[in-house]
């Protein structure tokens, strides 16, 4: 009586373990299909940022061009910031992809080029607060936010108005 007694609990036991596993098996079925749905948007989602990251890169180095050719931006500053518009997008991928800060993210993209981060450190140093500000946060917000700045910056008689 014993015997069958233990027989019919580890009889239980296996069928108990046995429906645990079946749908511990159906959770991860559900992870693994959540997972690959995430990940094609993430997907998606990087390939955006891509083409946004793009489009910016575009749009404030031809404001950086524009305000060239109107005498706003002098010469010697140009040549130190148009190599750093030029990767803006590189930089925006660094930072978003590889989690860098904006200073190690520039380090990377402008590695192989004529232009330093000290040189462009030196630019900086004679903005208007709100562009210093807005590099020292070291964030790509702040990056983007004083590339807006440094590629149209305003005229004498637009801050004799807002003062």
């Amino acid at each position: 009586m014993l015997i069958f007694a233990s027989f019919a609990a580890l009889v239980l036991l296996l069928i108990f373990f046995g429906l645990k596993v079946q749908n511990l098996q159906k959770q991860l079925q559900l992870c693994q299909n959540s997972l690959k749905a995430t990940s094609r948007r993430m997907s998606d989602a990087n390939g955006s940022m891509v083409v946004l990251a793009q489009q910016i890169q575009s749009f404030l180095a031809e404001r950086l061009d524009a305000s060239h050719k109107r005498g706003l931006v002098n010469a010697k500053h140009y040549e130190t910031l148009q190599p750093m518009f030029e990767k803006i997008s590189a930089v925006a991928v660094y930072c978003m992809d590889k989690d860098m800060s904006v200073e190690e993210a520039l380090n990377a993209a402008l590695q192989d080029g004529e232009v330093t981060l000290e040189q462009l450190r030196e630019v900086i140093k004679i903005q208007p607060s709100d562009i210093r500000m807005a590099w020292s946060k070291n964030t790509l917000d702040g990056f983007i936010i004083a590339c807006r700045g440094l590629s149209f910056p305003p005229t004498k008689t637009e801050s004799s108005k807002a003062e």
